[in-house]
């Protein structure tokens, strides 16, 4: 995409037809993003339509990201993923779409894994927190021995919030 070109896109909520397009996202942008099987991506897409997003420019999908309400706590919203086409990087969508869910869930909290050796996702929940005007706590999750020393890497919780709604601007 041409540095000058004002990228202009829309988020919406992920549908059961976006899941093809979704998963050659995923597929492409390896190693950046973990992937799961198809059937996780029907998944959440037939059940969790309401949290999950997608952003599209000039009618493809270039970004999608995942999460859910946790039952046990309803006032926190979790990210499960989020991959950004790397062509398309750099334009804040991660946390423009990060932003859409917490306001479309209500959430008074906003919780991510990250890996450690991810620092654009640990650089964009921090700021995250600072454009929500709110504390940004983290704590290791899962450590790499939970995932039996396989070369997964430790997955550490980012919690941001209390979130004002009118703190959310998108």
């Amino acid at each position: 995409m041409p540095e000058d070109e004002r990228l202009d896109f829309q988020i919406r909520n992920v549908k059961i037809e976006d899941v093809t397009e979704v998963y050659r996202l995923l597929v492409a942008n390896r190693p950046y993003v973990g992937l799961n099987s198809r059937y996780t991506y029907f998944l959440l897409a037939k059940d969790f339509s309401d949290t999950c997003v997608v952003a599209q420019h000039n009618g493809k999908i270039i970004a999608f990201s995942s999460g859910y309400i946790q039952p046990s706590r309803p006032d926190t919203f979790f990210n499960w993923e989020t991959v950004v086409h790397r062509d398309y990087r750099g334009h804040s969508l991660q946390k423009r779409m990060l932003l859409h869910q917490i306001k479309i869930t209500n959430a008074t909290y906003f919780e991510g894994t990250v890996n450690p050796s991810n620092k654009i996702s640990k650089r964009n929940f921090c700021e995250l927190a600072e454009l929500l005007n709110t504390k940004c706590e983290k704590r290791t999750l899962f450590n790499e021995e939970d995932f039996e020393n396989d070369g997964h890497e430790a997955e550490v919780l980012y919690r941001i919030g209390p979130i004002s709604k009118k703190q959310i601007v998108l």
